[in-house]
């Protein structure tokens, strides 16, 4: 009898990955609601890490602004 660690079906739980995917998805102006539905139609995923993802992204989108604003003034 052979076992395998591999989980079935595949879970979206790559911090990195996640994390890579929903900044793309937002820079490009998709919503969350948007943004959810797409991921969660690929693979199943983690949800507190997509939500651990989302403070990241909003965090780094807002300094991005802040900066860019500072420039600008």
């Amino acid at each position: 009898m052979s076992f395998t660690t591999q989980r079935n079906p595949a879970r979206l739980d790559d911090e990195t990955v996640l994390y890579e995917a929903v900044t793309a998805l937002a820079r490009e102006g998709y919503g969350r609601d948007v943004i959810e539905k797409a991921l969660i139609a690929y693979a199943p995923v983690d949800l507190d890490l997509l939500a651990d993802c989302y403070v990241r992204v909003l965090r780094d989108i807002t300094r991005e602004a802040a900066s860019l604003a500072a420039r600008v003034a």
